[in-house]
């Protein structure tokens, strides 16, 4: 049964963000180098060697882009950039706005499906569902909206309608259930669910909310969602109650109706408002649920939330118990517990992974597992032999799991080792024991200083496991890597490969040169030097060539003419020199209309792409 993690639509410290350091921001427009960025955001395995993953990385010129990327019998293609609906921006999965692609389920070799937020050409944002069939993906579907959403979006920070999907589950191809939120027209935000049936997705749905639910001031948002073969699905998020508290929202139905359950209580020890985040579901094959997630004491520590639902019904919310060596919680600021993922091989028996506070201020990995419906007190993470120890020093925690069957999971996450950089962290249980965790391999151009984490992971047998991860190059690229393991042995890691160079990106890379924006291009200091500079931001290795031309009595004359080598995506001078006719026809002129011409021929490729621009010279 696939999990679906909560992801980017409430503010929440769900994850490891505490911890691992952050990726890089790419460089912006003209720098030297564009930092692809990789974040990979979500995997799913139809079965062994078969998988998809999904996230976003920054191309040649810095915009976001969606990404994409197969595996087919035990090898990962290259992965290929997200096309999104037209109308899209130059940007249009930019991660550090909160877009992207969130989430992915995958229910056959080469059959998933993806969901998240794109921003068009208007600095709008929209929700977009994306299909991949017999291996192949498609270009993404523009989410539409339920007939209550707001018709003129309100403007904030730049972006307006701050809407997306957050999670997605497939019972079977073409046959999904996505969850998420959206602006309605009385100006408040409320949860949403869209059906794919047989391959067709339906209007997006207002989510139900509990009774009493007000209007006025809701924010209520659907953040992960699990579906079984029956196409039975059960959503978790959050809503805001009468008294103006956050709240858990869980929702059931199969796509024909959609039901809302009580609302379980908080915690015992939670604040009057326990600000209450689910962050993931699972729910076992007879149906029995667990959800995971964080709410808040009255002295504003963030603490795990544990709930369980049996027979139908969810029973009271109950805080996570923590290892004899926790922080306590009873001081303003000592303890920080996230519960990040669950999964529910059977019922009543659980087992959730995530981080807290020791009382030397280290973060430490976090197990819990459910017997017989019961929730056991915490358990402490035996992290690998070479991680740092200390006041202060260690920084782990689990961000994930996965179960092949009862007592065979794989949880995934970072730790900091003796040379204070930040690993990626594997714990497997074997037969209901869990083992020392171990650092994740890494690709082989990984950087000595490094930032890696081991993000998520899938496993479709005992043993056979993969998982996705980020880590440093020895250039400081932030690059993404996939590990696979088999029969219990861990093979060697595998760097992502980024999607090839498509032609826009690099005819907008031209266009960005082809009309100069700066002082340099004056028609006196032109024709002193005889030659003008672009600097030139290469996508990919080749050569870059550019031509200015300009009429004289009535006849089209080369007046300049240039050509540079890349040897890789970055920044290079494409110096144009003045030919002898451009020469002459700059000594007198006060004005001069040009028309400049660039193309730039990949290496290995025959085919060039070109731009045409115009401007004047005074």
């Amino acid at each position: 049964m696939t999990r679906k993690p909560a992801t980017w639509l409430l503010s929440t410290v769900v994850g490891l963000a505490a911890f691992a350091p952050s990726v890089a921001a790419a460089s912006s427009r003209g720098s030297t180098q564009v930092n692809p960025s990789i974040q990979l955001q979500a995997l799913s395995c139809a079965s062994t060697g078969n998988c998809s993953a999904v996230g976003g990385y920054d191309d040649g010129l810095a915009d976001g882009q969606g990404l994409l990327v197969t595996e087919t019998a035990g090898r990962w293609h290259q992965a290929v950039e997200a096309q999104p609906p037209s109308g899209a921006g130059f940007a249009p999965f930019k991660l550090s706005d909160g877009g992207g692609i969130a989430d992915l389920s995958c229910t056959a070799p080469g059959d998933c499906t993806a969901v998240g937020r794109y921003t068009d050409s208007r600095r709008v944002d929209h929700g977009v569902m994306f299909t991949e069939a017999h291996g192949r993906w498609r270009r993404g579907v523009r989410l539409r909206l339920p007939l209550n959403a707001v018709s003129t979006p309100r403007r904030r920070s730049g972006v307006v309608d701050l809407l997306g999907l957050a999670g997605v589950s497939c019972s079977s191809p073409g046959n999904c259930v996505a969850v998420g939120n959206y602006e309605t027209n009385a100006e408040v935000w409320d949860a949403m669910l869209v059906v794919e049936r047989h391959g067709h997705w339906s209007r997006a749905v207002e989510a139900p909310l509990p009774s009493g639910a007000p209007i006025e001031g809701q924010n209520a948002a659907l953040l992960t969602v699990t579906c079984n073969h029956a196409r039975q699905c059960t959503a978790a998020g959050a809503y805001v109650d009468p008294s103006g508290h956050q709240q858990s929202l869980l929702v059931t139905g199969s796509g024909g109706g959609w039901a809302v359950a009580p609302t379980p209580p908080a915690p015992s020890d939670a604040n009057s408002d326990p600000n209450i985040i689910p962050s993931s579901i699972a729910c076992a094959d007879s149906g029995a649920c667990a959800a995971v997630g964080t709410y808040i004491n009255p002295l504003q520590n963030s603490l795990g939330l544990l709930l369980s639902e049996a027979g139908g019904a969810w029973a009271p919310g109950t805080g996570a118990t923590l290892p004899a060596d926790a922080a306590p919680a009873g001081t303003v600021g000592d303890q920080t517990v996230v519960l990040s993922s669950v999964a529910c091989p059977q019922a009543g028996s659980c087992t959730a992974v995530g981080w807290y506070f020791d009382n030397y201020e280290n973060g430490e990995g976090l197990l819990i597992t459910q017997s017989n419906g019961v929730w056991q007190p915490g358990t402490k993470v035996t992290l690998p032999t070479n991680a740092v120890s200390g006041l202060e020093k260690q920084s782990a925690g689990l961000d994930w799991i996965s179960c092949a069957s009862l007592g065979n999971c794989l949880a995934t996450g970072v730790y900091t080792d003796i040379g204070y950089n930040s690993q990626g962290l594997l714990l497997s249980e074997v037969n209901g024991v869990w083992q020392s965790g171990v650092e994740s391999p890494l690709p082989r151009n990984a950087s000595m200083v490094q930032y890696a984490a081991a993000d998520q992971s899938d496993c479709t047998a005992p043993g056979d496991c993969t998982v996705i991860g980020q880590y440093d190059n020895r250039s400081g690229d932030v690059l993404g890597y996939i590990l696979s393991e088999r029969a219990g042995s861990w093979g060697r890691a595998g760097e992502l490969r980024l999607p090839r160079v498509n032609a826009a990106e690099a005819r907008l890379s031209l266009l960005e040169i082809l009309t100069p924006q700066h002082r340099l291009a004056r028609l006196a200091r032109i024709r002193s030097s005889r030659h003008f500079d672009y600097a030139y931001q290469a996508v990919e290795a080749g050569t870059a060539a550019a031509a200015w031309f300009a009429r004289r009595d009535g006849r089209r004359v080369q007046i300049a003419i240039g050509s540079a080598h890349a040897a890789g995506p970055g920044r290079i001078t494409l110096r144009l020199h003045l030919t002898g006719a451009g020469h002459r026809l700059l000594v007198d002129a006060k004005r001069v209309h040009v028309t400049a011409v660039g193309a730039f021929r990949p290496r290995g490729h025959h085919r060039a792409v070109s731009a045409v621009a115009g401007f004047t010279l005074s």
